[in-house]
C-alpha cells in the first residue's frame, strides 16, 4: 500500500549514469539496521532496477510470495506454524530498516516448513538509472528457528551465514 509516486519528493530523485550509480551505491549503508538505527544486521547486497510494478510482478512470477503485515492474526498463524512445523506461505517478516524506514516490500519463498524459508526485503532509493528506480535489498535463507523475547511472535530465525547462496538462489528463480 505504498504510494510509489510520492515515496520521495519529486525533486529528490537523481538520474545517474553508470559511474555515478556505482559511486552512489558504494556510499549506501552496508547493512540493514533495527528501528533505532543503532544495531546493524544483514548485509545489503542486491541492486534491482525497475518500476515498482515490474519488480513486484517479476518476483510473483518467480514463485515468491508477498509477506503479510505483522498483526495479531498473522502472529497467531505464525505461532501455529511454528508449533506444527507446517508451511505458512505469507508469514510476516520483521521490519528491518534502511533509509530510516522499514522495507518497502518483502517477499518470501516457503520451503518445506516455516522454519526454513527465504526472505527478501527491498527498499526503493531516490536514485534512478535510465529513468528507472534503483532498489537495494537484502535476502536471507532461514535454516532454523529459535525462541526470543525480542520478537512479537517470540521466535526468530537462524540465518544461513552463506548469504551468497541465498542471492544465487534468488537470481536462479528469476531466470526460470
Amino acid at each position: 500500500e505504498i504510494d510509489w509516486d510520492n515515496i520521495y519528493p519529486p525533486d529528490q530523485f537523481v538520474d545517474l549514469d553508470d559511474k555515478e550509480l556505482i559511486e552512489t551505491l558504494e556510499g549506501f549503508a552496508c547493512c540493514v539496521t533495527d528501528k533505532s538505527g543503532n544495531n546493524t544486521g544483514d548485509p545489503l547486497y542486491l541492486v534491482i532496477i525497475g518500476k515498482p510494478i515490474d519488480v513486484y510482478v517479476a518476483f510473483i512470477r518467480a514463485g515468491w510470495d508477498e509477506t503479510e503485515i505483522v498483526t495479531r492474526a498473522s502472529a497467531w498463524k505464525t505461532m501455529r506454524s511454528f508449533l506444527s512445523g507446517g508451511e505458512y506461505r505469507y508469514s510476516p517478516v520483521s521490519s528491518l530498516y534502511v533509509f530510516d524506514r522499514p522495507q518497502d516490500v518483502a517477499f518470501q519463498k516457503a520451503r518445506d516448513n516455516i522454519h526454513e524459508r527465504n526472505h527478501l526485503r527491498l527498499w526503493m532509493s531516490w536514485v534512478t538509472y535510465q529513468g528507472l528506480p534503483v532498489w537495494i535489498g537484502q535476502i536471507s535463507r532461514d535454516i532454523g528457528i529459535k525462541a526470543t523475547w525480542l520478537s512479537p511472535t517470540f521466535t526468530t530465525h537462524v540465518i544461513d551465514p552463506n548469504v551468497d547462496e541465498a542471492r544465487e538462489h534468488l537470481l536462479q528463480s528469476l531466470f526460470l
